[in-house]
């Protein structure tokens, strides 16, 4: 091959690299993911998520601390005082939280414990068999919310003392804000920061004797029902042994009345003979019950009587008075019996057979047998 031929053909393919390397790179970059080496990319990192610690510090910061690069010793008291008037707003909070819900608690329990005594009462007014399972288990029911009432006033009365607690705890420290005002050394700020947390101390005493007057009123009612209820809760047991609480073939379904033990009751009385004689001088009967038709309905106004008297005075005694005519002798029998049927009811009641006495009267005055209720 001629010197010149040589010269051509490396000039032709001296032409075709210059094309190839000139081409449109997007045509073909069979081999760019293996080889290719790109800059690195700007990338935006997310800002690193606030630990709890971190949250934690920043919520319990010094509300009252100054500004100034310089801290004075009264500075730290302050610092001091606000944590400590924080820690215990935390304590009042967390205890007003736990009485409201004691307090939804109570309610929502007692609703459902009146609803099992009614449906009982109910059943017992109509007349059941006795010792009704059915019954025993809305009784039992019903037992089990009244000793949680119990527990709830038991953690009432201790949020009660913490609030005293805290009381005193707030009492100490207005002392001590009072105290700092007079310690030399202290900035500008340091005094407005000790006035500000002494006004703050002051309305944080406030709610908290609202808080503590709210606990009080709630103790005491607790208080009440659960004494109240422990003894009718009690009567109602023997009501459903017995099915019905019964008084000379009628059957007894008011309320009970408070009492500690139910007694047997005494003997029965054939006649007024066997009854001692009635001293009425000057005294005024509580009740008086005519027997004057075939069956006189003396249960419900006998209860609301007798309890109101024991309401103004838990501890009286009974006195069942049987009143007859003169000279009829079928009338101090009947007159007996129908003392007989009012001392049992009292009983039936809830009233111990050593606060009921029995006695006889006669009468020129009435003219059917009657029985007269004294307190003595």
């Amino acid at each position: 091959m001629s010197i010149l031929k040589r010269f051509s053909l490396a000039a032709a393919l001296l032409t075709l690299a210059g094309c190839a390397m000139n081409s449109n790179t997007s045509t073909d970059h069979y081999y760019d993911d293996d080889f290719s080496m790109e800059a690195p990319r700007s990338e935006t990192v997310a800002p690193a998520e606030t630990s709890i610690e971190s949250r934690k510090a920043v919520a319990e910061a010094p509300k009252y601390a100054s500004n100034s690069s310089v801290v004075s010793e009264v500075s730290k008291k302050v610092a001091a005082i606000d944590a400590k008037l924080r820690q215990v707003q935390k304590n009042i909070k967390k205890d007003s939280q736990t009485f409201r819900e004691l307090k939804a608690k109570s309610a929502e329990e007692s609703g459902r414990y009146y609803e099992h005594i009614a449906r009982i009462r109910a059943r017992l007014q109509n007349g059941t068999t006795p010792g009704n399972p059915e019954l025993v288990e809305m009784w039992k029911q019903a037992s089990a919310l009244l000793a949680g009432s119990d527990k709830n006033m038991s953690e009432t009365a201790k949020l009660s003392s913490e609030t005293a607690r805290a009381k005193n705890e707030l009492d100490a420290l207005l002392e001590t804000i009072r105290e700092t005002f007079s310690v030399p050394g202290a900035m500008e700020i340091d005094h407005e920061n000790l006035k500000l947390l002494e006004d703050e101390t002051n309305q944080t005493i406030v709610s908290l004797n609202r808080l503590s007057s709210d606990l009080t009123l709630q103790i005491t009612r607790q208080q009440q029902y659960f004494s109240s209820e422990s003894q009718n809760i009690n009567l109602l047991s023997t009501e459903i042994q017995n099915g019905s609480v019964m008084i000379r073939g009628r059957t007894q379904t008011q309320a009970p009345l408070p009492a500690t033990t139910l007694q047997t009751a005494p003997a029965y009385f054939s006649s007024t003979d066997d009854l001692p004689e009635a001293d009425l001088t000057g005294r005024r009967p509580l009740m008086i019950i005519r027997f004057d038709k075939q069956k006189v309905e003396f249960e419900q106004p006998l209860y609301k009587a007798v309890k109101t008297a024991l309401d103004k005075r838990p501890s009286t005694h009974f006195e069942v008075v049987a009143v007859s005519p003169f000279n009829t002798k079928t009338g101090e029998a009947e007159a007996a019996k129908n003392a007989d049927a009012v001392r049992e009811a009292l009983l039936s009641m809830g009233l111990p057979a050593s606060r009921i006495y029995s006695s006889r009267a006669n009468k020129d005055s009435v003219k059917t047998t009657e029985v007269h209720l004294y307190l003595k």
